[in-house]
């Protein structure tokens, strides 16, 4: 889970679940479906051989420790990191709990990966934050959070914020309380934001953006969050790329030669892979 390559190719950074946990009882696809949220997860890092691994999180049952992880996107040159942890996962209070954002500097000393400098970043009023990629600039990233939520304990109308990690300075680019808005992340250029969103089905079903009737398509828009186009209709039949039941285009991610690679669960945590192919290299020039 979680799987990430260091920029400068020599590192790997993986979600290893924990040993023990309070729902290891579940079925596995439902466990596999939770861990890919982050939850019981602690961060690794091994080579690209995999020959040494060391561990960078150790998350503890402690009431008030951390429950898991999401991230950690890295800044181009390999010097800072960011990344959530959940604090509390009471979801009785919150939809997703409780997150905090931090940021911190990686080194290698001796030959050892670490992280120093770790600091709290999470914008203040956030109670749900995850993050996204770092545009060009280095210094702003893309968020999925409750911010700005008439009820932040309902956090599933979570909108895409940008964040710059040394000012603080937020940017909201949706304002959807009624639609999912998550997995941001910017083009190469840093130009555009592509984002999985239930915005399509706000009108027409009103509980597609609930956890257990979530229905999301690929958005994209201009990193200002004008523009809004959507990519693909897994959700609507007679599109070749339509599914049976409920489907959520959970992610996507540009690739070299342009195009995008996207992620989509289907019921009960079933997987597809798939690739979008644009007319011209959308967000690369």
């Amino acid at each position: 889970m979680m799987v990430g390559q260091h920029p400068s190719g020599q590192w790997i950074f993986v979600g290893v679940e924990e040993d023990a946990h309070d729902l290891t009882w579940l079925p596995k696809d439902w466990r596999i479906g939770l861990m890919q949220t982050g939850l019981w997860l602690n961060m690794w890092i091994t080579t690209r051989t995999g020959d040494r691994w060391y561990q960078m999180t150790d998350f503890s049952s402690a009431p008030g420790s951390p429950k898991g992880y999401v991230g950690p996107p890295f800044t181009s040159d390999g010097k800072t990191a960011v990344w959530t942890e959940m604090i509390d996962g009471n979801v009785l209070v919150r939809t997703f709990g409780t997150w905090k954002l931090y940021a911190a500097d990686f080194v290698v000393r001796d030959g050892i990966p670490r992280f120093v400098n770790k600091r709290d970043i999470t914008p203040s009023g956030a109670s749900w934050v995850e993050v996204g990629n770092f545009a060009p600039d280095n210094r702003h990233i893309l968020l999925s959070t409750d911010l700005g939520l008439p009820d932040a304990r309902h956090a599933e109308g979570q909108d895409q914020w940008s964040l710059d990690i040394y000012s603080g300075a937020l940017q909201r680019l949706t304002n959807t309380p009624t639609a999912w808005d998550e997995h941001g992340v910017y083009s190469p250029n840093g130009r555009k934001v592509v984002f999985m969103s239930s915005y399509p089905y706000s009108l027409s079903d009103p509980n597609s953006y609930h956890t257990w009737t979530l229905r999301t398509e690929i958005m994209l828009m201009n990193r200002d969050g004008s523009g809004l186009q959507q990519l693909t209709h897994f959700n609507e039949p007679g599109h070749p790329e339509s599914l049976p039941g409920n489907t959520v285009a959970a992610g996507g991610m540009f690739m070299e030669d342009g195009s995008m690679y996207v992620a989509v669960m289907g019921p009960n945590f079933s997987k597809t892979n798939w690739q979008i192919r644009f007319k011209g290299r959308c967000g690369m020039n």
